[in-house]
């Protein structure tokens, strides 16, 4: 009986990992000044494997599915740092969610404040990232805050998807899924 919900513990989590890969892979290139942005869904595919596997396993799975495909499409140097930042967007994500009480009392509004705290951390997150990598990459301070900002819009945009997407897909996934799947808290 333990060595079944082990195996699946370890299936689901595999597959919202491969979720999250195939979600990234699925995007639109963007201009920037540095490096290659470009909009995707592994951003969203990542945010559900947390509300809907928990913290741990969750942000294992997102973070996961994100380091894969950096790691396959020549972002190597990235990998490291999104496979950890999924864990401090879940990691804040959760903290509201159970500040909220939501799984005892779910409500639209409290899953767009739970949205609004993952997406607001990437965007806090992925420019202080932006920023740093152009300073690692020779930039000095002046062309380093151009640069972020220049990638700014994809940031956004990602974050926005997240939302969109979050808020529509979860409650069905949540409702239907969250039951079925082994407790992963």
């Amino acid at each position: 009986m333990v060595k079944d919900k082990v195996a699946q513990s370890i299936v689901v989590v595999a597959f919202f990992a491969a979720i999250t890969y195939v979600a990234t892979s699925i995007q639109v290139p963007m201009p920037a000044l540095i490096d290659k942005p470009f909009v995707h869904l592994g951003n969203s595919a990542a945010l559900l494997s947390v509300l809907l596997l928990g913290y741990k396993r969750g942000a294992f799975a997102g973070g996961m599915g994100l380091a894969l495909f950096d790691l396959t499409h020549n972002f190597v140097l990235d990998a490291p740092y999104y496979f950890f930042e999924i864990f401090v967007i879940g990691g804040i994500a959760t903290v509201v969610l159970n500040g909220l009480h939501y799984r005892q009392t779910p409500t639209t509004l409290k899953l767009l404040l739970i949205t609004l705290s993952a997406i607001i951390t990437k965007l806090i997150t992925t420019t202080l990232h932006n920023f740093v990598m152009g300073l690692v990459k020779g930039l000095t301070f002046q062309p380093a805050v151009v640069a972020t900002l220049s990638a700014l819009m994809p940031t956004v945009i990602n974050c926005i998807t997240t939302m969109l997407v979050v808020m529509i897909v979860y409650p069905v996934l949540g409702k239907q899924l969250r039951a079925k799947l082994v407790p992963m808290n």
